[in-house]
């Protein structure tokens, strides 16, 4: 892949900048897909950040976009498109868009992505940010309330929840397709667990793939 030869070419192995030395370090992550990496490869995350936090774009950490918003760490971001099972040409809803990031990450990957975000100015500013990023096509960031999902569009093949809750709104399993998934924070105390939950003729299977700390949910 590209990203490789980045971050090794002409240097010793050593990565150079702080992008190659993040890469560097969520490839040697045994959670996360090979894909999943490469997608926060070819994402550039300093489109998707505040100006005032430009200089951390590439820190695996969270940082704040503005009012109750957060952009996740890019671990994070990582680790849920590897738990998602993406393939090229699959239908996403996310919800909780924020800058945009999740979901460009997403389109990345081959995805059609729908992204909700509460906020309007938010969502606007998802929206030029993800058409820098040359994923204009492939995303649409749309201001509404996360709680009842996007039905215009749905069934939905896989559904990305970017915030945590503490249970799942119905409207959302009503829009997953058959054999669909949908991975969501599940808020806790201190804490929230990340869930797969994955529909099938028999009912819902739910998996707990690991724990996280998200921003809840404004529902």
């Amino acid at each position: 892949m590209s990203w490789v030869r980045d971050l090794f070419g002409g240097n010793g192995g050593q990565p150079r900048q702080p992008r190659e030395r993040l890469l560097q370090q969520l490839s040697q992550d045994p959670r996360l897909s090979v894909d999943a990496v490469d997608a926060i490869a070819r994402v550039p995350r300093e489109l998707f950040v505040p100006a005032a936090h430009s200089r951390a774009a590439y820190d695996d950490v969270a940082l704040e976009i503005g009012p109750l918003a957060t952009i996740s760490a890019p671990s994070m971001v990582a680790e849920m498109l590897s738990v998602l099972r993406l393939r090229p040409g699959l239908s996403v809803l996310e919800i909780g868009a924020g800058s945009g990031y999740a979901a460009a990450t997403l389109a990345a990957l081959g995805a059609r992505v729908i992204g909700v975000e509460l906020q309007p100015k938010l969502a606007e500013q998802a929206q030029r940010n993800v058409e820098a990023a040359g994923f204009a096509g492939l995303v649409k960031i749309v201001a509404s309330d996360g709680g009842a999902g996007w039905p215009e569009e749905a069934p939905y093949d896989r559904i990305l929840v970017s915030a945590s809750v503490e249970a799942v709104p119905p409207a959302w399993l009503d829009q997953l397709a058959a054999d669909g998934a949908l991975v969501y924070p599940e808020a806790g105390h201190g804490e929230d667990l990340l869930i797969r939950l994955t529909k099938s003729e028999t009912g819902l299977e739910r998996e707990v793939m690991g724990r996280c700390r998200f921003v809840r949910m404004q529902l």
